[in-house]
């Protein structure tokens, strides 16, 4: 069950290659220059490494001290140019597992392209979304689910190949061996257990089962090795960051700055792929349930323990519903049936809204608006997802519920 990425889909590596222009010219304007400056990255760098909770997590930190040692390059500027790197590479493992699930080609380039111009990953570098070791979360993740097989449940349809007769033990420790280091990135990601669970288990084989359960076992002790190696996330005397941790739920919502931003970094993580997956994920019970439980698990999580503004913490339920998006069908909206007046009135209130909002009420609380393009990002997100509303088909909002579509077919 070896990787197969068609010589011919050169495509991706150039959608990457856009993505890595536009954030150096992002970072490179001045007063947008976000977390790559010199002293921004020093002191990320000096965190991660000080505070316990983040030393327990050493890849990114390490790789970067590695790669400097080997390169003589200072480590800010490892930093740097590593992370975009992993996050690029990471978006070609995604188009890969996309194509590996049944998408087609220009599915899965668009799944690539949904996933890097995302709000998290496009201003993965900009406070406060504090991005630093998620670009090696998600590299290792694809990758794992590169080693696995097609889930069962995509291969029991007449053009589908049969189910898996036994397993290929190999790729189920190496599956097990790129989880394993996703976990110790970032141990959050077990939280997609749950996801796991609802792509894999369902119609597979024992012998699936099995190779499944290695995979889950080998990726456990990994984290463990991982974890006894760096030693435990918290001491005595750092019991307080711990403590701190249950009084954000009412730090994030403390006036009306911070509940807009906490409200608006969940609707531009989430809005667009759950409008895009209503298509997919309703056919599948067990997918659908595992997704649901690892989204409401994860938002509830940060809301209570984290810092909301920290949008990329509310898009881990997402890694693994990426790959689905190149599953579904994509053509240019049309409209099948007149609208009267009552819709485009609800498409003028939704443009209003969404300029009210972007303009009069957003503010981040890290920094002026000026030194960064929330807003802008805001009102185009808003925007397209109003006119999307409005001239797509019925059954792209679940009119057609009932007939699979033919990607999955």
């Amino acid at each position: 069950m070896p990787l197969s990425l068609p010589r011919t889909h050169f495509s991706v590596v150039a959608l990457c290659a856009l993505w890595c222009l536009l954030l150096g010219w992002m970072h490179r304007t001045p007063g947008l220059e976000g977390m790559m400056t010199h002293d921004a990255l020093r002191s990320t760098l000096d965190y991660h490494r000080s505070l316990p909770v983040f030393a327990a997590r050493p890849l990114t930190s390490g790789a970067v001290a590695l790669l400097s040692r080997w390169t003589a390059v200072d480590e800010t500027l490892v930093l740097a140019l590593l992370n975009p790197l992993l996050l690029a590479l990471s978006a070609v493992l995604l188009y890969a597992l996309s194509l590996r699930w049944g998408a087609k080609p220009l599915g899965a380039w668009i799944a690539a392209a949904l996933y890097l111009f995302s709000f998290t990953h496009l201003f993965a570098f900009v406070p406060p979304m504090y991005t630093f070791d998620e670009p090696l979360q998600m590299l290792t993740l694809f990758a794992a689910g590169c080693s696995l097989p097609r889930p069962a449940v995509w291969r029991q349809t007449a053009e589908a190949r049969p189910e898996l007769r036994f397993y290929n033990i190999p790729y189920a420790l190496l599956a097990g061996l790129w989880l394993g280091l996703s976990w110790w990135a970032r141990e959050s990601g077990l939280i997609l257990l749950p996801i796991l669970a609802g792509l894999y288990l369902p119609q597979a084989s024992k012998p699936e089962r099995v190779g499944l359960g290695i995979t889950v076992v080998t990726a456990m002790g990994v984290l463990i090795l991982g974890r006894l190696t760096t030693g435990p996330a918290t001491m005595s005397g750092d019991l307080w960051q711990w403590q701190a941790r249950f009084s954000n739920l009412q730090a994030n919502f403390r006036n009306t700055d911070y509940s807009v931003e906490t409200l608006v970094g969940i609707f531009l993580v989430l809005a667009w792929p759950l409008v895009l997956l209503r298509s997919l994920l309703g056919r599948y019970r067990l997918l659908t349930m595992g997704f649901a439980v690892s989204l409401v698990i994860n938002t509830l999580m940060v809301l209570l323990m984290a810092k909301a503004r920290e949008a990329r913490l509310f898009a881990l339920p997402l890694m693994l519903i990426w790959p689905l998006l190149g599953l579904r069908q994509y053509a240019w909206p049309t409209m099948k049936r007149s609208f009267g007046p009552k819709n485009g009135l609800i498409l003028m209130l939704a443009i209003a809204g969404t300029l009210h909002l972007a303009w009069n009420q957003y503010q981040s609380t890290v920094g002026p608006n000026t030194h960064h393009l929330f807003r802008e990002y805001l009102t185009v997100y808003g925007i397209s997802l109003a006119f999307y509303g409005y001239f797509s088909r019925t059954k792209d909002f679940g009119g057609g519920a009932s007939k699979k579509p033919k990607a999955l077919q």
